[in-house]
């Protein structure tokens, strides 16, 4: 059920940044995969998240 979860969301920002709903649908199912099948891949997977969004903020926040 988290595995699901995850990656609909993860799948739904990438497809929101991108612009294509089935290239953000792939890299979530592929960046879920990662992040259940051991730890260092969910410590990669859940970083880059948080990086993408603290940048994204700063950068939207800059802009004001």
């Amino acid at each position: 059920m988290l595995r699901s979860i995850a990656g609909a969301v993860v799948g739904e920002v990438i497809g929101r940044k991108r612009g294509n709903g089935l290239l953000g649908a792939g890299l979530g199912l592929v960046a879920t995969r990662i992040a259940t099948r051991s730890i260092p891949g969910l410590l990669l997977v859940g970083g880059a998240i948080a990086a993408k969004t603290i940048y994204d903020k700063r950068k939207e926040r800059r802009a004001e």
